[in-house]
């Protein structure tokens, strides 16, 4: 069984660049900012909530990865 993202790097005979990586990092951030957004709304104070408060976290941290692979590529 192929999934999307081996049949994806299966059909790219180039490298992607930082410019490229750094987008879909961008919309990888974005995707999990909303999805914690929603799941702290949900969870309150409980188990999910907290999961949520991580997510935003992590996305955080995916959205410095993008300001640092933007700035290299300068």
């Amino acid at each position: 069984m192929t999934t999307e993202i081996s049949w994806r790097v299966e059909e790219r005979d180039t490298v992607p660049t930082n410019a490229e990586i750094a987008e879909r990092l961008r919309a990888l951030s974005e995707q999990m900012a909303d999805l914690g957004c929603d799941m702290e709304f949900l969870g309150g104070f409980g188990p999910m909530g907290q999961r949520g408060r991580d997510l935003l976290w992590l996305a955080r941290i995916v959205r410095t990865c993008v300001h640092e692979i933007e700035g290299e590529a300068k």
